[in-house]
């Protein structure tokens, strides 16, 4: 027969019909016998592609792929059999995690509460989280327990998944799944650890000293808002007799607080005293101390920097899941390249949309504001290109092979 220029005869050749096995000159047989070309379009870098097709179709890893699969075939009820029992141990493993996280809940919160006190610290704020109902503590204390326990069960509960599908997938497949599964796992704690150093407290910092901007100073009731509403209070103050001692400029001289950097170590009582390092303004009683942490500035803030611990906790699980996930860009990109859906071409050539796609997802993500979609989209933009240069280099070995 005749193909592009090259000749050969599957009736002449006895090799081409009993292919991998020694024929009568005492050599092994080739898939294919080519004859020396003899036609004018003989094309070599054609026939290094069809030589190379060659031998990628008598590898010996894909020509077992189907009695591989054949040897891992398992029924519908063997199938559910083992789902049973894969599900019963990723339960145990959850169970086993989350009473370890529930034993290490409470250093767990104080690691997530730290980047807040730190930004309060910065602005002259309280360190402090505010309850908002009776069981704000305890539920926040076993969604953190919880959650650390899914956490740390997470390598476990992939072990089991990866037992569970392994059967059903090629050896090629199971070589591209045990290498990129760790990557993932430590790509998700990548992002979590970028988001917990860099990107929370820059975010908190810009949520704080924003809600400090809406400032006033309240200069007492008006005369028109007096008539409307009474004065009560002078009313009371006249029937009682009674006097402000600050109406009398110089009958009682203002007191004086000491401002000291430390507490003092013997108070007596009825010694006032500020701290400065902590703006904490102290009273000694008989046999207990009373403070109160002060605030700088002139004027009284209308939105405080004070957050309960509930909405601060699942900020902080949603900024963290966030992150994770889209950390998870170099995976995905290699996927689709490896797999042949999208090439690393066609993705170049689509950059631009790419980015777009990426900035709606970071906006998806995070909360409603653009500088945490920043945050998160400009290290999109890095890992999805960090991805096409992975994803260029396995392509080229795959061309060199």
């Amino acid at each position: 027969m005749s193909h592009g220029g090259w000749h050969g005869s599957a009736a002449a050749d006895p090799c081409i019909a009993q292919p991998n096995r020694p024929c009568n000159a005492g050599r092994e047989c080739s898939p294919l016998v080519l004859a020396r070309p003899s036609a004018p379009n003989y094309n070599p870098a054609r026939m290094k592609i069809l030589g190379r097709n060659i031998g990628r179709a008598a590898n010996p890893d894909d020509a077992s792929a189907g009695e591989y699969m054949d040897r891992t075939r398992m029924s519908f009820g063997d199938h559910l059999e083992e789902l049973r029992l894969r599900l019963m141990l990723g339960l145990l493993g959850v169970v086993v995690g989350a009473v370890i996280g529930l034993l290490s809940a409470k250093p767990i919160m104080t690691l997530l509460f730290q980047p807040l006190f730190a930004v309060q610290d910065r602005h002259h704020l309280p360190t402090q989280l505010l309850g908002s109902t009776p069981q704000a503590g305890f539920s926040v204390y076993m969604k953190v327990g919880l959650l650390s326990g899914v956490i740390l069960a997470g390598p476990w509960l992939l072990y089991q998944a990866w037992q569970f599908v392994a059967s059903g997938l090629y050896p090629k497949e199971q070589r591209f799944a045990r290498r990129f599964v760790p990557a993932s796992g430590g790509l998700f704690i990548l992002g979590v650890l970028f988001m917990y150093m860099v990107a929370l407290p820059i975010v908190l910092n810009f949520f704080v000293a924003f809600n400090k901007s809406f400032a006033a100073s309240y200069n007492g009731i008006t005369p028109f808002q007096k008539l409307l509403l009474g004065d009560e209070e002078g009313e009371a103050g006249s029937k009682d007799g009674a006097t402000n001692p600050g109406e009398k400029a110089g009958d009682t001289p203002a007191p004086r607080i000491p401002i000291l950097e430390n507490d003092p170590k013997a108070p007596q009582p009825g010694d006032i005293w500020f701290n400065r390092q902590s703006r904490i303004l102290s009273v000694q009683g008989d046999a207990e101390r009373w403070s109160v942490p002060l605030i700088a500035g002139a004027r009284r803030a209308i939105i405080t920097g004070d957050f309960t611990v509930d909405s601060y906790t699942s900020f902080v699980l949603m900024l963290a899941l966030a992150f994770g996930l889209a950390f998870q860009l170099p995976i995905a990109v290699l996927f689709l390249a490896w797999t042949g859906i999208v090439s690393v071409a066609q993705m170049r050539k689509s950059r631009r949309i790419i980015i777009l796609i990426i900035f709606i997802v970071a906006a998806v993500l995070t909360p409603p504001d653009v500088f945490s979609q920043m945050l998160l989209a400009i290290p999109m933009c890095g890992l999805f290109e960090i991805g096409l240069l992975i994803a260029r280099s396995v392509e080229r070995r795959r061309e060199q092979a």
